[in-house]
């Protein structure tokens, strides 16, 4: 069962639609999405490059193979020295939220994260 039952229609003449359009692309939300965001009042953010996707994998990649040191460390107990491996490990964590809060999730008005773009409403 839908969670929504309400529908509204609004009209808008060729400039405002074409505006909107611009904006809901930049978002890389759908229209319904972008409507919901701005009336419970987030801030909406241009969806990151694909760049940014790419330099993502790379770090999930690399916290991945921090993961997997530590594991062989308890797994052999003393062949790596863990004090050198896991404040790296939480470094990287630390950086993927980092780079999602700034580019990915959505965050209410008034609380700004790094230099990603806001989408203007």
């Amino acid at each position: 069962m839908r969670n929504r039952t309400i529908k509204i229609n609004i009209f808008l003449n060729e400039e405002e639609n074409k505006i909107l359009n611009e904006k809901v692309k930049k978002s890389g939300l759908n229209k319904s999405e972008f409507f919901r965001k701005i009336i419970l009042d987030y801030q909406l953010k241009e969806k990151p490059d694909e760049k940014f996707y790419e330099i993502l994998s790379q770090l999930r990649g690399m916290a991945i193979n921090l993961n997997q040191m530590a594991r062989t460390y308890n797994r052999y107990q003393g062949y790596m020295r863990e004090d050198k491996f896991t404040p790296l490990l939480h470094q990287i964590q630390d950086l993927v939220l980092s780079l999602q809060n700034v580019y990915v999730i959505p965050q209410k008005k008034g609380i700004g994260y790094g230099n990603n773009k806001i989408v203007e409403v």
